[in-house]
């Protein structure tokens, strides 16, 4: 079932209808994020701490670090985002919205595009809550690149604050245009 991609005041995006993207298909990097945004939600709604089970599951990784910045994000989202966020259950064999656009803001940032970071976070955020989020996704970005995790849609080609360039080849699925190059072309290299 094919749906449309919202933008910033929820208009929707000529020609961009969000592809099922599997959480098998997902790297390392990229499946730790969605489980740890996944149970942050799912304590959130049990009414239970998330943050010891998500320091075992990113420290697990060697990520624990990313652990208080990715809460601090979710915490941002849930005081002042601008547009619902997609957000899918631990069992959920594919990703959301919401769930696939933090993965965006991580691999721009990742990507060395701190410009498209911000932009892809004003989908969601205020101005001033995406200036704060910027500050929060670079860490997580930092924290994977350390450990060695990767996202599919980074190629480690040592372009980039943090060693990589956004590379459409070998994608299972298709991110948002914004992702490979802002403008619907791939990246060049």
């Amino acid at each position: 079932m094919e749906r449309q991609q919202r933008g910033h005041h929820g208009q929707l995006r000529e020609g961009s209808a969000a592809e099922e993207l599997p959480v098998h298909a997902l790297t390392t990097a990229e499946a730790l994020l969605v489980w740890g945004i996944r149970h942050w939600v799912g304590c959130l709604k049990a009414m239970t701490d998330p943050i010891p089970l998500l320091m075992a599951g990113f420290g697990s990784g060697g990520v624990a670090e990313a652990v208080r910045p990715l809460e601090a994000i979710l915490m941002l989202t849930l005081d002042t985002a601008i547009s619902p966020r997609d957000v899918r259950c631990t069992h959920c064999a594919t990703i959301g919205d919401g769930e696939r656009d933090l993965l965006a803001a991580v691999a721009f940032e990742l990507a060395g595009r701190p410009i498209d970071t911000v932009g892809k976070l004003r989908e969601w955020l205020p101005v001033a809550s995406s200036r704060v989020a910027k500050d929060l996704i670079a860490d997580i970005a930092r924290a994977l690149h350390n450990c060695g995790l990767w996202f599919r849609c980074v190629a480690n080609t040592g372009r980039g604050a943090l060693g990589g360039t956004i590379s459409t080849s070998g994608l299972p699925f298709r991110l948002p245009l914004q992702c490979i190059d802002g403008i619907g072309r791939p990246a060049s290299g």
